[in-house]
């Protein structure tokens, strides 16, 4: 399985970003059975965008073929198009380095996200 995760820099002890679309990097790793069998970095090409960085920033995520993406926030815009897709999206808060929000994934502790419509 392969997941991203929101981040300040570009590897696993970088701590998480509280935002989605103006991360600075997303690191990427790919997991089996609860190991970490590779993991990297690219850097969020919208995170300055004036105006659609979330949406644009879904869509860099979806291109390295994820079925997850952990962030301390997602905007309803990229929430949206990653439920469309069958992508799970968990929330994660605290001084946390990647690798430490990435063992709580594994643990099943991190809560879902979900929007509730009218």
């Amino acid at each position: 399985m392969k997941i991203a995760i929101s981040s300040t820099g570009n590897s696993l002890i970088s701590k998480i970003d509280s935002r989605f679309g103006r991360a600075t990097y997303f690191v990427f790793i790919e997991a089996e059975g609860g190991e970490i069998l590779r993991s990297y970095a690219v850097e969020n090409r919208v995170a300055e965008a004036p105006a659609g960085a979330g949406t644009e920033a879904a869509q860099q995520v979806i291109r390295e073929g994820v079925k997850a993406v952990i962030s301390g926030a997602v905007g309803p815009n990229a929430y949206e198009i990653f439920e469309r897709l069958g992508i799970d999206v968990f929330l994660a808060q605290g001084d946390l380095s990647v690798e430490e929000v990435y063992e709580k994934f594994e643990k099943g502790v991190l809560r879902k996200m979900t929007i509730k419509r009218l």
